[in-house]
């Protein structure tokens, strides 16, 4: 409460103010003056007084009045991440802003542990646990409103600040487990450790930085060792040594060793420890033997006398050296095995055996002999044992005993001479095939241009009135048909044997003509044929018409071709027969060109099928539809010569004839030659007719 001058005061400002200017009524009243120090109570001396207690939740009190409440604007900390360390106190953030502050502060998410947003937006504190990095956002309100911010916090762990491995060198024996303790690391914890470069081969680095394994290699490398977590890392070099176990036993069982030339020596040695990588020896060891150093083993076979003497042997790798000492001598071995190759001399006259120095085991001989002596001209070298020379001179089987002495013992071997002539060679007749006539003399001179010959042979016998000569020709007169036959005619001499092949046949024309006409009379055939004209050297007639061309020429006729034969008819329709008397004389002539028995082929179209069940009467065995193309598997062949074949076909069966197969072909080429010209080259059964003598006219 003002003292009651105030209020006076006041009172009379408000009235000035207001344009009142009546206080002086009318009557001119003086009002009453009103002490207010000595009446505090009256209600003229009261003045009110605005308070904080006065203003809103929406204003703010600012000493004497209440102002509107101003929202809070522009959050900042100064910084938009940061980086902490666990166990490190950070430097508080303090937040910034415009407008009223807030009553209120929030965040989201939740700090790291160990970190506080308090009352005024001030964010401090220590973390106590790693955290990656996150993205928080800081609210402050107040009635009004609010600001926000965002500020990327991690926490990291504290980074190792060196390593102490409880030694800077770890030695390792190759193959053995070898380790070595986890290291003290100062700072913070690792996480991960890692080594540049990669420990060698069997070792690993381990979780907690121990090194530990079998070391595989030997190795002696600088490795730098790194320990890390999420705040930083330390290094520390280390060096790894990996060595051999030294040897630590050595001996060679058996030894003082007592060897004798050529023996097979195979001494392994009993070791312990490391492995042995080098191998040694003095003095040198007997010819012939070695040490080997994959194992230390002396291997060989010794090759000359050597004297008992002592050998140090030593064993030695990266980890150390071991030594031995051991006796060997060397005794002379007796001469063995002795040996010439070639042993047998199995010669030709003027044959050069050159120089032939013999083999044999044991010690080397000191003097040879022989017993008795070689033959003329041949001579053996009693310093070496070495036979040289030529076959001067014609000799049976001759044995030599030859012996090689030293001061070891003796031994001896046989050698074997014989001198031969050459064997028969460059002999030769003017043909291989011949065919000859019964009843006219013949000749096959043989040609020698070889070594002379002492027998002659042949087998089988030839054929009924030829001879074989003391030179190889064949003369004589046949007197009897003879079928193809090869004959083998040896040559012989004490140099070897020679056989050589011939094919030899003894054609007899009137007999074959009797042989085909055979119980055979007067015959009745249908159709009229064409005449077959023997016009080769082996053709001859078989059957005459009694009209039409008369007896002087033939319809039927047969000839010889090569080592086969051929039978022809004047018309297609006889081959098959035309009655029993017809039928009996084709079978009869299927036998004299196919033989007993035998394999016949019937041309494929030729019409012939129906002829089977007699051929198989007769005991012949049938095969249908054959062509020139394919003859195998048959002795002869039923044909037309009004066939459809070209030039491969007919070779085909020329060349079947010529090695031995028969071939029967019935056709006319009066009815050709109606519609076709030259009938002597162009009808198809006469283009083979050079070579099988039959020829065919219209």
């Amino acid at each position: 409460m003002q003292p009651k001058r105030n209020a006076a005061l006041l009172l009379s400002v408000l009235m000035l103010s207001s344009g009142c200017l009546g206080l002086l009524g009318p009557d001119n009243q003086t009002p009453e003056e009103i002490d207010c120090v000595e009446q505090p109570s009256h209600p003229d001396c009261y003045v009110h007084v605005i308070t904080e207690d006065d203003c809103t939740a929406q204003q703010i009190f600012t000493g004497d009045v209440c102002r509107l409440m101003h929202r809070p604007d522009g959050l900042d900390y100064g910084e938009d991440s940061v980086l902490l360390v666990v166990g490190i106190e950070m430097q508080a953030l303090t937040p910034s802003f415009t407008g009223d502050g807030p009553h209120d502060w929030m965040v989201n998410p939740r700090l790291p542990d160990g970190l506080s947003l308090d009352d005024s937006g001030v964010i401090s504190g220590t973390a106590t646990e790693e955290s990656q990095d996150t993205r928080y956002t800081i609210i402050g309100a107040n009635p009004m409103g609010s600001t926000s911010a965002t500020l990327d916090i991690t926490v990291v762990a504290p980074a190792p600040t060196s390593i102490h491995y409880i030694a800077d060198v770890l030695h390792c024996s190759l193959g053995n487990p070898c380790s070595m303790n986890a290291p003290l690391v100062l700072g913070g914890p690792a996480e991960s450790w890692s080594a540049d470069p990669p420990l060698p081969e069997g070792l690993s680095l381990l979780g907690d930085g121990s090194i530990s394994g079998d070391a595989d290699v030997l190795d002696d490398s600088n490795h730098t060792v790194t320990a890390s977590n999420t705040g930083g890392s330390a290094e520390v070099s280390i060096r790894i040594i990996t060595l051999h176990e030294a040897p630590s036993a050595l001996s060679y069982e058996g030894h003082p060793f007592y060897w004798t030339i050529g023996e097979v020596v195979q001494i392994i040695p009993a070791t312990s420890g490391g492995e042995v990588t080098e191998w040694s020896v003095e003095p040198t060891l007997p010819d012939g033997v070695e040490l080997h150093q994959a194992d230390g083993s002396l291997r060989g076979s010794p090759t000359s006398v050597h004297q008992l003497r002592e050998h140090v042997i030593t064993a030695e790798n990266t980890g150390g050296s071991l030594s031995t000492t051991i006796l060997i001598a060397v005794r002379d071995l007796a001469v063995t095995d002795l040996h010439y190759d070639p042993y047998q001399f199995d010669l030709r006259e003027g044959d050069d055996i050159g120089e032939i120095s013999p083999t044999w085991e044991g010690g080397s001989p000191d003097y040879w002999e022989i017993d008795p002596t070689l033959p003329f001209g041949f001579s053996f070298n009693f310093s070496t044992g070495v036979i040289s020379g030529s076959a001067t001179y014609l000799q049976p089987w001759t044995y030599h005993r030859i012996w090689a002495n030293n001061s070891g013992g003796t031994t001896s071997t046989l050698v074997q001479f014989r001198v031969t002539s050459l064997p028969p060679d460059a002999i030769s007749w003017p043909g291989t095939e011949f065919a000859f006539k019964a009843n006219e003399s013949i000749i096959i001179p043989a040609t020698n241009e070889g070594p002379d010959i002492e027998t002659w042979e042949v087998d089988p016998p030839l054929p009924s009135g030829l001879t074989l000569l003391s030179n190889g020709t064949i003369e004589g007169t046949p007197d009897e048909r003879a079928d193809w036959t090869q004959y083998t005619i040896w040559a012989n001499n004490t140099g070897g044997v020679a056989g050589l092949n011939l094919w030899i046949a003894v054609h007899d024309l009137t007999a074959d003509q009797d042989d085909l006409r055979h119980g055979m009379g007067n015959t009745n055939w249908g159709g009229w044929p064409s005449p077959i004209l023997p016009i080769g050297e082996w053709a001859f007639p078989v059957g005459f018409t009694q009209s039409g061309y008369g007896d002087t020429i033939p319809v039927i006729s047969a000839s010889h071709v090569g080592r086969g034969k051929m039978l022809g008819y004047g018309h297609e329709s006889w081959v098959d027969g035309a009655g029993p008397k017809e039928t009996a004389f084709s079978l009869q002539g299927v036998e004299w060109v196919c033989g007993e028995n035998a394999n016949v082929g019937l041309a494929y179209g030729a019409g012939y099928d129906d002829f089977e069940d007699e051929l198989q009467g007769e005991g012949h065995t049938v095969h249908l539809s054959v062509t020139p193309d394919d003859l195998s598997g048959i002795d002869c062949l039923l044909d037309e010569f009004w066939n459809g074949h070209d030039d491969a076909d007919n070779q085909n069966l020329v060349d079947f004839m010529l090695a031995g197969g028969g071939l029967i072909m019935g056709g006319h080429a009066w009815y050709w030659s109606y519609s076709n010209s030259d009938v002597s080259h162009n009808y198809p059964g006469n283009k083979i007719a050079k070579t099988t003598g039959l020829f065919v006219s219209h």
